[in-house]
């Protein structure tokens, strides 16, 4: 489960690190791409954002740095992970318990 754990962690590191690319990336320019602005608003105000990055909706109230919303998304993925996973084995030992009775 430990492992499980880990998983769980890294993707949530990950996917913190993907949002923060596409907003460095897609970030301000010189006018090159009018539109980064109006994509950027977009992904930062639709669903997807506070869904895969709980750690966005302190933002709005709290500058964090982007390696502090790394870490803070992992620690979120984690607990997460821990909630399904103890749900996940609870329900694969019911299975069990109910096959050999």
């Amino acid at each position: 489960m430990l492992r499980r754990l880990g998983i769980w962690a890294l993707c949530g590191c990950a996917v913190a690190l993907i949002w923060a690319a596409v907003f460095y990336l897609a970030g301000p320019s010189n006018g090159q791409y009018p539109s980064q602005g109006a994509i950027l608003h977009y992904l930062g105000h639709t669903p997807l954002l506070p869904i895969t990055a709980p750690v966005a909706l302190l933002g709005h109230h709290y500058a964090i740095t982007w390696y502090w919303s790394t870490a803070i998304n992992a620690a979120i993925y984690a607990c997460a992970g821990l909630v399904v996973e103890t749900i996940r084995l609870a329900v694969q030992s019911s299975r069990l318990r109910l096959r050999h009775e």
